[in-house]
């Protein structure tokens, strides 16, 4: 059956089997909601509530590419949205929850292809990272975008919903609880659309201005990441971040002649810049 025949879109939740911060959060979406089983997918029970579907994976999420063109075969669905359910790890060790776009703007050594973003999802994922606040503070979280890094490839809009940044926290029922109700409530939230430009893995800015602004931002290259980028990384972040009309730039995390060689590319690129005062105050930072 063509695409032209497919069905209303669908969203896939997507937990692997040896991220156990995924399962957990997988187990306590179906405790929470009131889910029917569907037709299993790879030989492994799948589970269909209004428009998502919730399925696991036996490889690791960034060893599998074309996830999502396995899923629309599989079960005849159009795929608006994947969110993978997954743990955090970071250095610090800082109880966090987070959301990301992915693709890799320089080479793919955790899966994925080579210079190559995964369409983005920023309405979805900005008003997930909004619900997540509001549970963030009751748990004692950090919540925090962080930039655009890792696997796997697809071309559906994409993002990961993550819970760290130890083994301690990746056990942690009520983060994972916190996890699933966000996105068993999750709706796109309504602000116009954004790349994000520079800072560090975490872009503070970009995830201050979320909270605060109307804005939805989809693809964020960090300052490390744009000072490797190959020739066409931030075409393509613009492209794959579909409805993007604004950029926002952490000016003080580039040099001059940066900015003013990436304002020049924007321009060209018809986004307009933005800076906070520019954009109309939203605390609303929960969408539950």
């Amino acid at each position: 059956m063509g695409p032209a025949c497919l069905p209303d879109r669908m969203r896939f939740l997507v937990a692997s089997e040896g991220d156990e911060a995924g399962v957990h959060q997988q187990e306590e979406l179906l405790g929470l909601g009131s889910w029917t089983r569907d037709e299993p997918f790879g030989g492994r029970a799948a589970w269909r509530l209004r428009d998502m579907i919730l399925v696991t994976i036996p490889e690791l999420h960034l060893d599998r590419d074309h996830l999502d063109r396995d899923l629309e075969s599989s079960f005849n669905e159009r795929v608006d949205l994947v969110v993978y359910l997954s743990k955090h790890r970071s250095e610090s060790g800082r109880p966090s929850l987070t959301v990301h776009p992915i693709g890799n703007p320089g080479p793919a050594e955790f899966g994925g292809q080579p210079e190559t973003l995964v369409p983005s999802a920023p309405r979805w994922m900005t008003a997930a990272l909004r619900g997540l606040r509001h549970a963030g503070r009751a748990l004692g979280y950090e919540v925090t975008f962080e930039a655009t890094h890792h696997g796997p490839y697809l071309t559906s809009p994409t993002f990961f919903i993550e819970q760290g940044s130890t083994a301690r926290e990746w056990v942690d029922r009520e983060a994972s609880r916190a996890i699933a109700r966000v996105l068993l409530n999750l709706r796109p939230l309504n602000a116009p659309i954004a790349i994000g430009l520079g800072g560090g893995h975490y872009v503070p800015r970009h995830t201050d201005v979320a909270l605060r602004r109307r804005i939805a931002f989809g693809h964020l290259l960090a300052t490390y990441a744009l000072a490797k980028a190959s020739p066409g990384l931030l075409e393509q972040a613009v492209e794959r971040t579909e409805g993007a009309t604004l950029a926002y730039l952490h000016r003080k995390a580039l040099s001059k002649p940066e900015v003013r060689d990436i304002e020049q590319r924007l321009e060209r690129l018809g986004l307009r810049i933005v800076r906070e005062a520019d954009l109309p105050s939203d605390r609303e930072d929960e969408t539950s």
